[in-house]
């Protein structure tokens, strides 16, 4: 087969056509989606807070991307913003571009710094969208453990200025909420049940706040995600372990019951016999429940 010179498109291209002998065939799916992974993204610059982004495309055309900030668990300590690149991976080769998110962590900022550095991961993304291929009326918080509470808070205190410095004109309001065995209630008394210094100044409970929380109970309630129940806030999905030994079930149970009686969209699922995260939270199955989770948000009327 003979080409000319020339400079083409991808439609001008002829095709390879001639018959190679003992050669297979492959047949490239335009619908397939690639990653590709940028590291160690700045999106406070102020903070030096960053971002690892996994973000989706398609061959040979551009398409946005439904986005998922994803706030990584630490017992708000400072996070290993790289432990789920691989998991995420995965769920971003179902079509989203995800970002896992850096916050300041409790040995530097106590409560809310959290909140309001998620908040800001939300709205650089909305930002910089072209940059990496994101619709920005499509945005989804996740997080799991320590940033299942931060997650939770970001989303339900989104529509409000409570908890916000922005860093930009972009709003961080999002479609859903997507909170992995939260520790969303940290004046619960039996909260934390492998921490024997729960709600001590010393707990990692302790350090979000920057005091005891068994003595100042009321002012430690700002923290606990039920607080905000009768807010305007997306639909929540909410997955917790049966025998979690770092954070009660309990927990996320009295969350959802909580945001139920208040009127709003919410779903638990109690992922029987898993501990504190694992592989139970990483499977097919439970990516397949939160995509359908996505996808149902982003069918609601948008932001």
């Amino acid at each position: 087969m003979n080409i000319e010179v020339r400079e083409y498109t991808y439609d001008t291209m002829p095709e390879y056509s001639d018959i190679v002998e003992g050669a297979g065939e492959l047949l490239a799916d335009p619908e397939e989606i690639s990653l590709s992974y940028i590291p160690d993204v700045v999106y406070d610059e102020k903070k030096q807070l960053h971002l690892q982004i996994i973000k989706a495309g398609k061959a040979d055309r551009e398409c946005l991307f439904p986005c998922i900030v994803f706030i990584q668990g630490s017992a708000w300590k400072k996070q290993n913003i790289y432990q789920n690149v691989a998991n995420l991976s995965r769920l971003a080769k179902r079509g989203y571009t995800i970002a896992i998110a850096e916050y300041r962590h409790s040995e530097i900022a106590h409560f809310p710094a959290q909140v309001i550095d998620g908040k800001n991961a939300i709205r650089f993304m909305k930002k910089y969208w072209k940059d990496y291929n994101v619709d920005p009326g499509r945005v989804i918080i996740m997080g799991d453990s320590s940033g299942g509470h931060t997650s939770a808070l970001v989303g339900m205190t989104a529509k409000t200025n409570l908890y916000d410095e922005p860093i930009n004109s972009e709003n961080c309001q999002v479609r859903g909420i997507i909170d992995l065995y939260g520790a969303v209630e940290v004046t619960l008394p039996d909260g934390f049940p492998s921490t024997l210094n729960h709600q001590l100044p010393d707990s990692p409970e302790g350090m979000l706040m920057g005091y005891n929380i068994r003595e100042n109970m009321e002012k430690a309630a700002c923290a606990n995600a039920k607080t905000y129940a009768e807010f305007a806030y997306p639909p929540m999905l909410i997955l917790h372990g049966t025998k979690d030994r770092t954070v009660f079930c309990q927990e996320s149970v009295n969350l959802y019951r909580a945001v139920k009686e208040a009127g709003h969209q919410v779903m638990l699922v109690l992922v029987k016999k898993a501990d504190h995260g694992g592989p139970a939270f990483w499977s097919d199955a439970a990516f397949d429940l939160y995509d359908e989770f996505v996808q149902k948000c982003l069918q609601e009327e948008g932001i």
